[in-house]
C-alpha cells in the first residue's frame, strides 16, 4: 500500500483517510481539500494489508474513514486497531469477490485481460470505464503501467476470495444506483444485513461530487 499525505499539519485535529479502489492515485480525491483536516489517501494495493497502528494517529481528536471499491475490503484488513470517529464505504462491500455480495468475478477477470492487452492505457478508459461515467481525473500523482494494475487486482482478488470477513463498525455505506463494476442489488443484499445502504444518483467513481464527502464530516 501506498500513503500520501495530501494535507498535513500540525494545527490540524481531525483527519480524513480514504482507502481508495483498484488502479486509482490520489488524483481521485485532490479535490477534496475541507479545512481544518488532514488528508491520507492510500492507494495501490499490491501486498499484503498492513494494519494501520493506533499510535501513529493518537494526535488527532476524530479520524474519518472513506473506504471505496476493493478499499472497503483492504479497510476491513488495516483499520480494525484505529478508533473510528466515522467509517463510510462507497460503492464496494467487505465480501469484493463473492457471488453474493461482490463483483462479478468474471468482470475482475475480464478486467485482467483488457489491461494486459492495452499495453499501459489508463485502467479505467481500457476497460470502458470513461464511457460508463467512472472516470479518474488527471493530476500530479503518475498512472502506474498495465503490469502493475494487472498484479494488483490480481493480488486484491486472490486475497478477497481467500480471506474475507467484517470486522469494522461502519456508519453509513453509500450505493450508486449507475454502478456496473459493483452490482448494486449485491451491495444492497450485503449492507442490508447491517442495517445500512444509502443510494445515491452515481457511478462506481463516487467523488465527481465532493459534497458526499463533506456531508459526512459531522
Amino acid at each position: 500500500m501506498e500513503k500520501d499525505w495530501l494535507r498535513q499539519s500540525s494545527e490540524n485535529q481531525d483527519v480524513i483517510i480514504f482507502l481508495l479502489g483498484w488502479a486509482a492515485t490520489p488524483n481521485a480525491v485532490l479535490h477534496i481539500a475541507p479545512p481544518g483536516y488532514d488528508v491520507l489517501a492510500c492507494h495501490n494495493h499490491s501486498g499484503k494489508p498492513e494494519p494501520f497502528r493506533a499510535e501513529d494517529f493518537a494526535r488527532y481528536r476524530r479520524i474519518f474513514l472513506f473506504a471505496w471499491s476493493f478499499g472497503v475490503w483492504v479497510a476491513e484488513q488495516c483499520c480494525r486497531e484505529l478508533p473510528l470517529y466515522r467509517a463510510v464505504a462507497l460503492n464496494g462491500t467487505p465480501y469484493p469477490v463473492d457471488p453474493r455480495w461482490g463483483m462479478r468475478l468474471k468482470v475482475v477477470l475480464r478486467s485482467m485481460q483488457t489491461i494486459a492487452r492495452s499495453g499501459g492505457e489508463n485502467a479505467f478508459a481500457a476497460t470502458g470505464a470513461a464511457a460508463e461515467g467512472r472516470y479518474i481525473p488527471d493530476g500530479p500523482y503518475p498512472d502506474r503501467s498495465a503490469d502493475e494494475k494487472v498484479n494488483e487486482l490480481i493480488n486484491l482478488s486472490d486475497q478477497a476470495k481467500d480471506y474475507s470477513a467484517a470486522h469494522l463498525t461502519w456508519h453509513r455505506a453509500y450505493i450508486a444506483d449507475k454502478d456496473e463494476i459493483f452490482p448494486p442489488a449485491r451491495m444492497w443484499d450485503y449492507w442490508s444485513t447491517v442495517g445500512l445502504g444509502t443510494e445515491f444518483d452515481s457511478y462506481h467513481y463516487p467523488f465527481t461530487d465532493a459534497g458526499i464527502v463533506l456531508n459526512e464530516l459531522i
